[in-house]
């Protein structure tokens, strides 16, 4: 076997761990956890001074984002949440829950939207699973990573739950880390 192929094992073989380590996690639990999760995003100066946020809506046992959402519009913040258009993430401006539909990968996304317009200061990621460095693991589309390359300027937090947090990750040239990741218990600071 390659280094790729046992990469691409290890990574499907952690993915699934993740996913069931995640999902066994009660609901109430989930929401106590996310609840304690924005506390701590809030306090972050990154998020105080931002004006545009990209957030990800969250679909099952992700962290809770539509409070976040919601008080960020409150506060007057520009949102911008993701839709996939021809095979590629965008951050599309976001005002209304109304306008949400389920998209390609069954995520909530708006029916119609406009890119947002440069420059997005921080950008709420979702993931299966981080080391304490920032790397991550998503579910294995890339959307994420090229997202990142190409904007390169903006903050990166991810949010997870402690249980999502792993010593290693099989890493790829393309995988880009965050620059920190809020659990239930911790703030990350890998750099």
């Amino acid at each position: 076997m390659t280094p790729l192929e046992i990469r691409t094992i290890q990574k499907a073989l952690l993915r699934d761990r993740l996913k069931k380590l995640r999902s066994a996690l009660p609901q109430a639990v989930r929401e106590e956890f996310s609840e304690a999760i924005a506390q701590r995003l809030f306090q972050l100066a990154q998020i105080q001074s931002a004006k545009t946020l990209f957030v990800y809506i969250s679909c099952g046992a992700e962290i809770e984002t539509r409070g976040i959402i919601q008080r960020l519009l409150e506060e007057g913040k520009r949102v911008a949440v993701p839709k996939i258009v021809s095979a590629r993430m965008e951050a599309q401006l976001f005002s209304d829950w109304e306008q949400l539909v389920p998209g390609q990968l069954g995520i909530l996304t708006p029916q119609q939207g406009q890119e947002c317009p440069a420059p997005i200061d921080v950008v709420i990621t979702p993931g299966l699973g981080f080391t304490a460095q920032g790397h991550r693991i998503g579910f294995g589309r890339g959307y994420y990573d090229r997202w990142f390359s190409s904007h390169p300027a903006c903050f990166k937090v991810a949010l997870a739950y402690e249980v999502q947090i792993v010593p290693d990750i099989p890493l790829d040239p393309h995988d880009v880390p965050v620059d920190c990741v809020i659990t239930e218990k911790r703030i990350l600071w890998p750099f």
